[in-house]
C-alpha cells in the first residue's frame, strides 16, 4: 500500500515540471525591439516583414521589417517599425487582412 502514495507523488511532481518548463518556453524575456522607427521607410525598401503582437514578457505590439539588401552583398536588415505611426497602423492593417494562414513573415508586395 505504501507504493501507491509514492507513485501518485511522483506522477504529481512530473506534472508540475511539466507546467513549469511550459512557461519558462514562453519565448524571449524581453520585447524584440528596442528601439523603433518613428519615420517612414520607402516601401522600395522592405523586402518582408513581421507583426508579434503583446505578449506574457513584452507589452507592446512590434512591427520587424526585413529591408533589401543593399549591393546584394549582406543579407537583409531588420529594423523594427513603430506600431503608433501611420505606416505601421497601414502594415498591422494589411496583415489582418492578408495574413490568414498565419506564417510568420508576409512579403510587402501583398500590401501594396
Amino acid at each position: 500500500m505504501a507504493f501507491l502514495p509514492r507513485v501518485l507523488l511522483l506522477l504529481l511532481l512530473a506534472v508540475v515540471c511539466i507546467q513549469l518548463s511550459g512557461v519558462l518556453a514562453d519565448g524571449p524575456d524581453r520585447c524584440f525591439c528596442l528601439n523603433t522607427l518613428k519615420k517612414r521607410v520607402p516601401k522600395e525598401d522592405i523586402e518582408e516583414f513581421s507583426i508579434f503582437p503583446k505578449r506574457s514578457k513584452c507589452e507592446n505590439t512590434e512591427i520587424m521589417l526585413t529591408l533589401k539588401p543593399v549591393n546584394h552583398k549582406t543579407d537583409g536588415v531588420q529594423r523594427c517599425l513603430s506600431p503608433d505611426t501611420k505606416q505601421g497602423i497601414n502594415l498591422q492593417l494589411c496583415w489582418n487582412r492578408k495574413n490568414v494562414n498565419n506564417t510568420s513573415t508576409l512579403k510587402i508586395s501583398n500590401c501594396f
